[in-house]
Order: structure tokens, then sequence, then C-alpha cells
């Protein structure tokens, strides 16, 4: 017998268990070294991933030290990127 409501309403575990690996991320990312500051720049590529469908909906991006480290920049860097994102909108914490 076919279930009669074929539709399932999304639950909370299904859109957190959806992460992005930091070595993903990372190749994703223009080199963070240039002229403009480096989070300013990965925050506006990170944000561009997300516009063009490249970063789905809530996934959750990889913790700050392990994209600093797969970066080779510092956290204090990714810190400043990820808080970028969630002033713009772009994420958000728990």
């Amino acid at each position: 017998m076919a279930d009669p409501n074929p539709i399932r309403p999304v639950d909370r575990a299904d859109r957190t268990d959806r992460a992005l690996g930091s070595r993903q991320l990372a190749a994703m990312l223009p080199d963070p070294s240039g002229t403009r500051p480096a989070y300013r720049r990965l925050a506006r590529a990170i944000s561009a991933l997300i516009l063009d469908g490249r970063i789905a909906l809530h996934v959750r991006l990889p913790a700050e030290r392990e994209l600093a480290t797969a970066l080779r920049t510092s956290r204090a860097t990714v810190t400043a990127v990820y808080d970028l994102l969630r002033e713009s909108g772009y994420a958000h914490s728990r």
C-alpha cells in the first residue's frame, strides 16, 4: 500500500547533518594572499559560492581551525571571515 502522504516534513536532523569539508571549501576559494584584506576576499568568495549554488543552503561550514589549516592562514582570519558572513546574513551560528 502506498503512503497516503508521500511528502514528509523536513526534519532538523536532515538539514544539520550536511557538512562541507575544509579541504572541499579550500579548493573552491582563491588564495588568501593579495592586496585586499584576506578575510574580505574570502568572505566575498564564500558568499558568491552560496549565491550561485555551489554551497547549498543549510550546509554546515567547516570549523574555523580546520579551514584555517586547509587555507594555510591564521584562525583569526577565518574568524573574521565567519563574522563578516554572519553580519551579512550568509551564515548563522548556534
